[in-house]
């Protein structure tokens, strides 16, 4: 396996209560070769005396005001000696064999670019809720990425190059700037991939209605905009996923109209396309409901079990070319 150096970006802010587990966790890595640049965000709290505990070679601590997120990835990106970069969460747990088992499957497979794993929900005390699985291949992380998180940002290994080349991270796209640099990275060419292993452990924290509001409506745009510029002729693929788009962030009024519009061209897998129309028909209110209480989730998970249809297999979801 190649020692390559990788370069792991860990913003911080005000993580006391989790940061230490975090870093602990990175540190007992099985892949030894990396740094691991821990970048404050301006923490008022303990975290950076918790940071500085450490004595660790590998790790290097920025103390920097409050800038963002974004400007605060950028700077780690800048700063970076690695040729490869994973992402690492103040709150989130990494399993120990993750950045191995990135780096062989990267050395394996020179077409892939960027590679994610399946995760752990866990909650404030670290109990694991349940697992996460995600679209493995190619094909089916870029037919899905416009409308739902197909890659999970901290479970990252990606190549500096890559990242630096495309632009690196949009601030105009604050709290949605993860989905966005993966749509222009498929828009670019690179291709992305999902261990269908769980080597991470994402914590669920309680945020404000109005975080998620403005990160659906910033989700929405951009799966909008890579929609718009990825067809060049609006055919029934592009209809089934402008109704899919529609269905998850956007109308459910507009997503039943979409979807009939893509009914009408003959290549399309029809029964595909009515699992999701059905649903549209109960209306904006009936589908919220049964969303925050997770029905329809247990139900495409009870669908998964008991017929053996994995929604995120586009050879099975999407229309016939």
């Amino acid at each position: 396996m190649s020692e390559k150096l990788i370069s792991i970006l860990m913003p911080v802010k005000n993580a006391e209560k989790y940061v230490y587990d975090s870093v602990q966790s990175v540190l007992f890595q099985a892949y030894k070769n990396f740094e691991l640049l821990i970048i404050d965000d301006g923490s008022t709290d303990n975290t950076l005396k918790i940071i500085e505990s450490f004595k660790d070679e590998r790790i290097k601590i920025f103390k920097r005001e409050n800038a963002g997120l974004i400007e605060q990835l950028n700077f780690g990106l800048q700063k970076a000696s690695g040729e490869l970069i994973a992402r690492m969460d103040a709150d989130d747990i990494v399993l120990p064999e993750k950045l191995e088992r990135q780096v062989k499957f990267l050395s394996e497979n020179p077409g892939i670019h960027l590679v994610g794993t399946n995760f752990y929900f866990i909650n404030e005390k670290g109990k694991i809720l349940t697992e996460k699985k995600l679209p493995e291949k190619y094909e089916d992380i870029e037919f899905m990425m416009p409308f739902i998180d197909s890659v999970l940002h901290s479970t990252i290994l990606t190549y500096k190059n890559v990242l630096i080349d495309s632009g690196g991270y949009d601030s105009k796209y604050r709290n949605v700037e993860d989905d966005e640099l993966f749509l222009r990275l498929l828009s670019l060419g690179y291709k992305m991939y999902n261990i269908q292993k769980p080597l991470y452990k994402y914590r669920l924290i309680d945020r404000p209605y109005e975080f998620y509001r403005i990160q659906n409506t910033g989700y929405y745009k951009c799966g909008l905009e890579y929609l718009e510029n990825y067809y060049k002729e609006k055919n029934g693929d592009y209809y089934f996923r402008l109704g899919m788009l529609e269905y998850y962030r956007g109308s459910i009024k507009k997503a039943r109209k979409y979807f009939f519009m893509s009914m009408k061209h003959k290549s399309i897998k029809k029964k595909n396309i009515l699992r999701y129309l059905c649903v549209t028909f109960l209306g904006e209110r009936a589908v919220n409901f049964l969303r925050e209480k997770n029905i329809l989730s247990n139900i495409n998970l009870y669908i998964n079990k008991s017929f053996n249809y994995d929604t995120f297999n586009i050879s099975r979801a999407k229309i016939k070319k």
